[in-house]
């Protein structure tokens, strides 16, 4: 089993194009015809375990393939393009399989990307599943997202399908737990310094990040400390960069965590933490689960 410690990049941006143009005109439902007639009872039984199952490979799973137009761009994205070899994302496709048909998720396959992809559903409020917001314009009501947004409204088709396959899954199964609260104070008074912080030969974060989606230490107006509407656009801007209760899949903390220690593979700034054993990093993650409140900023 792959875990974020231990999983490598699978593929790269140019055999991503290359599978896309392979793909493009494959349905990935076509996997199911891969299936061996011994295999049947075994594929019925993975049906039967996930509700709304057939429909997720014939509605929802094409979507992760198909070739995405960008204004200002000549080349074309897909979600498996980055949702694939990226590591620790809480959105991770497995790699697909290559057939005389072109790439398809086998049925197994399938069923690690279901059981993967209700992890980021919410059945008891569909519309609220971060699987729904993400690729939604902010516009529209969704979630900054550093892919692009894939749907301009709500009645976009593909919204509208991934939407009537959440609506099929069951309240009691997938709806998440509450998550704990980010406190602000302890954001204010001991996160925000790490900032202003740099370790010895590297620059502080807000030299990269005083801006943009990402903007989560905007240039303190006085040049030296924030005032409290500065520190409320940083505190929104890191909160869509963190999994509440989970720091191991926080992209606020595996960017600059060096991938020998669980971190991203991607990261066009320095690595601040060699390892999750660093005191800073162990602080830091300790207030993304919710155990640190208050001003009590000691490591």
């Amino acid at each position: 089993m792959r875990t974020a410690d231990t999983k490598t990049p699978r593929v790269t941006r140019n055999r991503w194009l290359a599978v896309l143009t392979l793909c493009a005109s494959v349905a990935v439902i076509a996997a199911g015809d891969l299936t061996p007639t011994s295999d049947v009872a075994s594929a019925d039984a993975v049906t039967q375990e996930r509700p709304g199952f057939a429909y997720y490979r014939q509605s929802v799973e094409p979507v992760f393939t198909r070739p995405r137009g960008y204004p200002d761009r000549t080349e074309q994205a897909a979600c498996v393009m980055c949702h694939v070899w990226q590591t620790s994302v809480r959105f991770d496709l497995q790699d697909m399989t290559e057939t005389q048909d072109g790439w398809v998720w086998t049925e197994a396959q399938s069923a690690l990307n279901y059981d993967m992809l209700t992890r980021l559903v919410n059945a008891s409020d569909p519309a609220s599943s971060k699987l729904l917001r993400k690729p939604l314009a902010p516009t529209a009501g969704g979630e900054a997202h550093t892919g692009g947004a894939f749907w301009e409204s709500t009645d976009d088709a593909e919204y509208q399908a991934v939407l009537g396959w959440i609506e099929m899954l069951p309240d009691a199964q997938f709806t998440p737990a509450p998550t704990p609260t980010l406190d602000y104070e302890f954001y204010r008074t001991c996160v925000q310094r790490v900032f202003a912080s740099p370790r010895p030969g590297q620059l502080p974060c807000k030299e990269c990040h005083g801006g943009g989606q990402a903007g989560f230490a905007p240039e303190p107006s006085n040049g030296t400390s924030w005032t409290d509407a500065e520190a409320r656009r940083g505190f929104q801007a890191i909160s869509r960069l963190i999994v509440p209760g989970n720091p191991e899949q926080s992209r606020w903390l595996l960017k600059p965590l060096h991938p020998d220690g669980g971190g991203s593979y991607t990261h066009n700034g320095v690595r601040r933490w060699r390892s999750r054993s660093d005191p800073e990093w162990q602080m830091l993650a300790a207030w993304v689960r919710g155990e640190r409140t208050g001003s009590n900023c000691s490591i």
